[in-house]
């Protein structure tokens, strides 16, 4: 089978390439071709997969390469169409329209390729969302009209996207997983005994992300008495977030970190005692599949996210491999900052056994079981 992938999306500027490489690299000990297209900002990086990952364009303006890259997903999947015809071709939904012409050729030299659109996240600005929404929507019913299928990140993210649609097209959930031979702790040890207690992050930072509820909420643990370490490892989208640790003076024990390479991350993992994720009760962060929580329950760590669909959907509210806070109080510098203390009071970490998380991602959410359920809707086309 060959699976043709367009995204729209600079590869060298994201954090979490390894959604995209994985599936690559789950395809190839399956048998399957997976040729993933996409654009680049300033390098193009493969990541050993020269023979599958596929820059369009060449221009480094950002405009024109925006226009540049749109013109070439139209023309590319036109040749991949009237050259083969039994082919899967899958985009997100920004390609929608620049892939419309491949699908009337399809039909009308009567091939058998099919279309997929794949979801994996909705507009993520609040200020916008509900404006953006509706530009979503306005892509998303004409894949709805002439595609074969189509693919969602979680459950929650197909219900909330399909309830507007009357529609019988077959759909899959393929979601975030890790790679647990990179994210394995056996392979790690504690840089460290800790003296104080670390809370860690890792990932797009941002206020929409609630990266500086969490720094506010360690902030009112500082000043309590608690002895907090906070550290941060992504790239900073929001200038306000460093600015409010410079001038109230949080350098100390707030640490706000570069991207590192993906393989530097499992060692912060491993060396902290508590992975905090603080996403709001926001309709993007609720249909989405966290990535960074599968790689924090593969390091054997239970982490303190919101009770949000994106988290409560993989194991249920009651699991005993997540901490849970309420997400849909006002404060939630107050309710991560209880739950932070309620944690450290009570031990809570001492009563959690590693294994189980371990055990939890390698029998759900490895990136081979997520590419699996992909391949196998594909192929049920």
């Amino acid at each position: 089978m060959e699976l043709h992938w367009f995204e729209s999306k600079q590869l060298d500027r994201v954090t979490n390439f390894s959604s995209r490489s994985e599936i690559i690299k789950a395809g190839i000990k399956k048998g399957v071709d997976v040729q993933y297209y996409c654009s680049f900002a300033k390098s193009k990086k493969y990541f050993g997969l020269e023979n599958n990952i596929n820059y369009l364009g060449f221009f480094k303006n950002k405009y024109i390469k925006a226009v540049e890259f749109k013109i070439s997903v139209l023309f590319k999947s036109i040749v991949l169409i009237l050259t083969n015809k039994s082919i899967v071709l899958i985009v997100n939904q920004d390609l929608i329209k620049n892939i419309k012409p491949a699908i009337y050729i399809n039909k009308l030299l009567r091939k058998g390729n099919k279309f997929i659109v794949d979801i994996r996240t909705t507009p993520t600005n609040p200020e916008t969302f509900d404006k953006d929404m509706a530009v979503f929507h306005k892509k998303f019913k004409l894949a709805v009209k002439c595609f074969d299928g189509l693919s969602f990140i979680t459950p929650f993210m197909e219900r909330y996207v399909m309830q507007e649609y009357q529609s019988k097209l077959p759909t899959v959930n393929w979601s975030s997983g890790a790679d647990i031979n990179l994210f394995n702790p056996k392979e790690y040890t504690k840089s460290e005994i800790n003296s104080v207690f670390k809370v860690f992050y890792h990932g797009g930072i941002s206020m929409s992300r609630g990266n500086l509820t969490l720094i506010k909420a360690c902030e009112d643990l500082v000043k309590k008495g608690y002895a907090i370490e906070l550290t941060l490892v992504g790239i900073c989208v929001d200038r306000g977030i460093e600015s409010y640790i410079k001038s109230n003076n949080l350098e100390d024990w707030c640490k706000l970190l570069k991207p590192v390479p993906l393989e530097d991350i499992p060692q912060y993992i491993m060396d902290c005692d508590l992975p905090v994720l603080p996403f709001p009760n926001f309709m993007a962060w609720r249909v989405s599949s966290p990535i960074k929580l599968m790689e924090y329950l593969a390091m054997g760590k239970k982490a303190l996210a919101p009770d949000l669909e994106a988290f409560t959907d993989v194991f249920g509210k009651d699991s005993k491999l997540i901490f849970l806070y309420d997400a849909t109080r006002d404060n939630q510098i107050e309710e991560i900052s209880k739950s932070i203390a309620q944690i450290i009071d009570r031990n809570l970490l001492n009563e959690h056994k590693s294994q189980n998380t371990i055990d939890f991602v390698s029998a759900n959410y490895t990136w081979d079981k997520q590419a699996n359920n992909l391949f196998d809707f594909c192929k049920s086309l």
